[in-house]
């Protein structure tokens, strides 16, 4: 017998749209780990390289909208829907949403932000190479508010200060070593 939370939760995912198909334990709602980590977001992660998003019942790999992934987590109606909506060939769709304001589009190897080139989406998506073209105006990479990063020099400042752990982040563990060694020998 369900409890009241349990049916809370049943109820709600059956109003998001993905109670009855998704692919869980007879006790689903208890133990998904999507579940737990995710509550009652519109966005989940069921595996790492993968995102759901409940609301349009579409799932996403890396190279865009998955068939078979949407099949698997929202069932064949949701599949057939997803093949009718981009086509014969599902996999031309090469931009997606893998968040919500965020844009990637497979073929530039980018993502964007409310229009704008975003250095974490597109490491996130794609990985350190690409994200590493996203610059800003002046040259520069801003990987978070804070952090402001030099690719010709290949070093980070963290609130105006060098940064070894955020060097290490965008460029690699050789630029922090020589960054931490530029560090020591500072008179």
């Amino acid at each position: 017998m369900w409890g009241r939370f349990q049916l809370s939760v049943a109820l709600a995912m059956a109003a998001a749209g993905c109670a009855a198909q998704a692919p869980f334990s007879s006790d689903w709602p208890m133990r998904s780990q999507a579940w737990e980590t995710h509550s009652l977001a519109r966005w989940s992660e069921p595996k790492p390289g993968v995102r759901c998003d409940r609301l349009a019942r579409v799932c996403y790999d890396r190279n865009g909208p998955e068939l078979s992934l949407t099949r698997e987590y929202f069932g064949k109606d949701a599949a057939k829907e997803l093949e009718e909506r981009i086509g014969g060939d599902w996999r031309r769709d090469t931009v997606y949403e893998p968040a919500r304001g965020v844009r990637c589009d497979l073929e530039e190897a980018l993502c964007t932000r409310r229009g704008e080139p975003d250095y974490k989406s597109t490491r996130e998506q794609f990985g350190r190479k690409p994200a590493l073209a996203v610059t800003a105006p002046d040259g520069t990479i801003r990987p978070d508010r804070r952090t402001l990063c030099d690719p010709t020099r290949q070093i980070c400042e963290r609130d105006g200060l060098p940064s070894v752990d955020r060097t290490r982040f965008v460029f690699g563990d050789r630029a922090a070593r020589e960054l931490k060694e530029q560090l020591k020998n500072r008179p």
